[in-house]
């Protein structure tokens, strides 16, 4: 049995140009992460996103580290110093939201395209000394103390300077809960706040195995999911702004995180779910070689459920490795 969004006391999605034309009159959720662009570019929808959710949901600005184009001849940014061009990234990020800002950012660091993207373990110091500039120039122009988004797996990738900073996981085990989640973080080392929990990214909001991506308003039906992890009166205190409360709880308690507790989903058989199929992998990597596809409503029996590197999901041990946030347990 999965987790069902509605089982969370302050719950969110996040949305980029690929969930096209957003209905924000439909969306349900107290807050919003809203991509503002990648690298040297703003995403496509970012403006119509931020202005037309203002109001309606709290606005949580996130942006997607490039951490490679600065070294492939041709691309934007071509032989810029890493902290230079991490500095830069943040200039544009913040140009786009100074008229109009709320909160603090976000810097999503994940892997990149195989096409192109080294895998972040095989640059590490470059892309630590991206984010770090990002970071710092961020810090000096909003005035805040900004955050980072990653996979579970990839906190202890980070060098100390990063720990202390506020966290938003991605970590795609629906047989978790809040409290677990702030456990594996500390057990990471990570010694900053957890804010955010992006729990799944399928759209599946009743854990029916049916994304529910349109019906939320947006023109595809998966949809990444979130829960927050810290109450608002304290994500208020750490960034300034927490402006939307109608959908709240009435008493939302400032001391404690609201905790769902789930039966633990382990080993087991599970099912495609939400999608015509899922890829079966030599390694628990998405990199990895695919070897062969499962297919909707196909068993699978998972032996071990693991961390791979550079997932943002948790993998299955069948006879190789499939991502079972594509899966269903049954």
């Amino acid at each position: 049995m999965g987790l069902k969004y509605s089982s969370f006391a302050v719950k969110g999605v996040d949305v980029s140009q690929f969930n096209g034309v957003i209905n924000w009159t439909k969306i349900k959720a107290d807050f919003s992460g809203i991509r503002v662009g990648y690298g040297h570019t703003i995403d496509t929808r970012f403006v119509e996103n931020w202005m037309n959710s203002k109001g309606k949901v709290n606005r949580i600005p996130y942006w997607y580290m490039d951490y490679y184009s600065s070294h492939i001849p041709t691309w934007a940014g071509f032989g810029m110093e890493d902290d230079s061009f991490g500095s830069k990234q943040a200039d544009i990020c913040h140009g786009a939201l100074k008229a109009d800002p709320e909160g603090a950012v976000f810097l999503d660091i994940e892997n990149g395209n195989p096409k192109y993207a080294p895998s972040l373990s095989s640059v590490t110091q470059r892309a630590l000394a991206i984010a770090k500039g990002f970071l710092q120039r961020m810090d000096d122009l909003n005035g805040k103390f900004n955050g980072i988004y990653c996979s579970l797996d990839l906190l202890k990738w980070f060098d100390d300077w990063f720990k202390d900073r506020p966290l938003w996981v991605a970590w795609y085990d629906e047989g978790q809960s809040i409290a677990s989640v702030i456990k594996a973080v500390r057990a990471a080392g990570w010694r900053g706040p957890v804010c955010i929990w992006q729990y799944a990214s399928d759209g599946d909001m009743d854990d029916d195995g049916v994304g529910d991506g349109v019906a939320m308003g947006t023109k595809v039906t998966t949809l990444d999911l979130n829960a927050l992890v810290i109450t608002p009166s304290k994500y208020r205190d750490l960034f300034g702004s927490w402006i939307v409360t109608q959908n709240l709880p009435v008493e939302q308690p400032d001391d404690e995180a609201p905790v769902v507790v789930t039966e633990p989903a382990k080993t087991g058989t599970y099912k495609v779910k939400s999608l015509p199929w899922v890829n079966v992998r030599e390694k628990p990597e998405v990199a990895a070689r695919k070897l062969t596809t499962i297919t909707t409503g196909t068993a699978v029996e998972v032996k071990e459920i693991i961390q791979g590197f550079g997932s943002d999901a948790g993998w299955g041990k069948v006879e190789v490795y499939v991502a079972v946030d594509c899966l269903k347990k049954v």
